[in-house]
């Protein structure tokens, strides 16, 4: 009797490891993502880079993901998220790192870590470093992201659950040309291969990671590379938004009225009106907010004098800002920001809009020692829909790369706010996705903007979660089910 239950212990335990075993490691062959000889397409969803400055991640997000289907996600971190300011590693932080990872080998998930911010910042925007973009003009910075690659390469060359090392996300020189990211992709991709030569490297093209972007100087004499690219275009219609912005200003002055004027372009239903103070050291104001069209008709004003309402946050925790009710442009009272970080903004009501219309929004601002930038800005929604034909031109340019040089594409980035239209034309998107042989993750499982966000599943501000996005889970599930076969 004890000899069969030694048995059955055995091979219960044995049947357990075969259910957790850890994925195969992941190859580039024959212009294909390959694991254990076999073609693989990863499909996945992203986990937002904010993740590991709070605890909007655990355990049970990964066996949920692993649980709907997915075989992957998209790990972003920063810079900041590994090594201290100087350079050195920080053990502390690079641990949350490496948990992640756990949890993706315990429910079979592949992990491509994403470089989200670079050491001074890749593109101009304001989350990258402050969006001074210094990585493509200082040496210094350059060779912290080398070591930091060196780094990342030491660590996890051995470890078949991290797929992919993605150099960097949306990159922007801010040059004609792209030859400035082709030369540093190689010099990283030099320095992992000292220490790596069997993992894939993940590179994106030039001017934030576009379908177009994808051109051939980017193209590197390296086998085991991944390209990929975001695809925002035509999310407008779901909608998704883009941002207009008026005149920065910094330094220290008494109220001072600030304005944005534009004309709302043929794709654009909805306005929101946003107050930002990025990188702000000092003290900004606001007060006394405006909006009118080009007929001079008023269609809002708001004015602070008994607290912030209708404005908060734009995206926790990232913003911070008060009520001042002592100081005020024409009363008592304004939106107080202070010692703000990289990305600091509030968003306030939406109004409609009639595309082809100018429109004004104006405010008042005090600012005392304000460093970095304080200005006015708007979110565009759209409404129209953008056709079938229309996704696979856009679609073309990383198709015809893909082709040319016979090499496997990822679509790391996709996304649409929720709508109900929402589930719909993501089905499309990555149907097209499926069609190409893309492999892809959605952008992303959770966000704390609010329960109309993109994302999965919304996370309330002061903590806790919103229900999980149904309709879009089931059209998600229906593809991470392709996993299985």
């Amino acid at each position: 009797m004890q000899t069969v239950k030694t048995v059955l212990f055995v091979f219960a335990a044995m049947l357990f490891c075969v259910c957790r075993a850890e994925p195969a490691p992941v190859r580039v062959e024959g212009g294909r993502l390959t694991a254990a000889g076999k073609e693989l397409r990863l499909r996945g969803i992203n986990w937002g880079w904010w993740h590991l400055k709070g605890t909007e991640y655990t355990e049970e997000d990964m066996k949920n993901q692993a649980a709907w289907g997915a075989n992957m996600l998209r790990l972003a971190f920063t810079y900041t998220d590994v090594t201290d300011l100087d350079g050195s590693w920080n053990e502390k932080r690079f641990a949350k790192l490496d948990e992640v990872v756990r949890w993706a080998g315990k429910y079979n998930q592949y992990v491509i870590l994403d470089l989200h911010v670079a050491p001074g910042g890749q593109n101009l925007t304001a989350y990258t470093d402050g969006g001074k973009n210094l990585l493509w003009t200082e040496a210094a910075k350059q060779e912290h992201f080398l070591n930091l690659w060196r780094e990342l390469a030491r660590r996890y060359r051995d470890n078949p659950v991290v797929a992919a090392y993605e150099l960097m996300n949306e990159p922007r020189t801010a040059r004609p040309t792209p030859e400035l990211l082709a030369e540093l992709n190689r010099r990283a991709i030099a320095a992992i291969r000292e220490i790596d030569p069997d993992k894939v490297i993940v590179v994106t093209g030039d001017n934030m990671s576009n379908a177009q972007d994808l051109v051939d100087v980017i193209r590197v004499r390296d086998d085991n590379i991944l390209y990929t690219f975001h695809f925002y275009e035509g999310a407008l219609s779901g909608p998704w938004r883009r941002n207009i912005e008026g005149r920065k200003i910094s330094g220290t002055g008494d109220w001072k009225q600030i304005e944005l004027e534009f004309t709302v372009p043929d794709d654009v239903a909805e306005i929101a009106l946003m107050l930002r103070s990025s990188r702000n050291s000092g003290t900004a104001w606001f007060d006394d907010i405006t909006v009118t069209d080009d007929a001079g008709n008023l269609l809002d004003a708001y004015s602070f004098d008994g607290g912030t309402s209708p404005f908060s946050v734009e995206r926790a925790p990232h913003t911070v800002g008060s009520f001042d009710a002592r100081t005020g442009h024409h009363a008592p009272g304004s939106l107080r920001v202070s010692g703000t970080p990289d990305y600091n903004g509030f968003v306030g009501p939406h109004w409609k809009v009639d595309p082809g219309r100018g429109y004004r929004i104006t405010g008042w601002v005090k600012l005392d020692q304000a460093t970095g930038d304080t200005f006015l800005a708007a979110a565009m929604f759209g409404s129209r829909r953008i056709s079938s034909e229309q996704l696979r031109e856009k679609l073309k340019p990383a198709v015809d790369f893909s082709r040319k040089y016979n090499v496997p594409l990822w679509v790391g980035e996709f996304s649409m706010t929720r709508s109900d239209r929402q589930p719909e034309e993501i089905r499309e998107r990555i149907a097209l996705f499926e069609e190409y042989g893309f492999s892809w993750s959605y952008w992303n499982f959770h966000e704390t903007t609010g329960p109309t966000t993109m994302a999965l599943q919304a996370q309330k501000r002061t903590g806790g979660d919103y229900p999980v996005n149904l309709p879009l889970l089931e059209v998600l599930k229906q593809f991470w089910a392709l996993n299985g076969k």
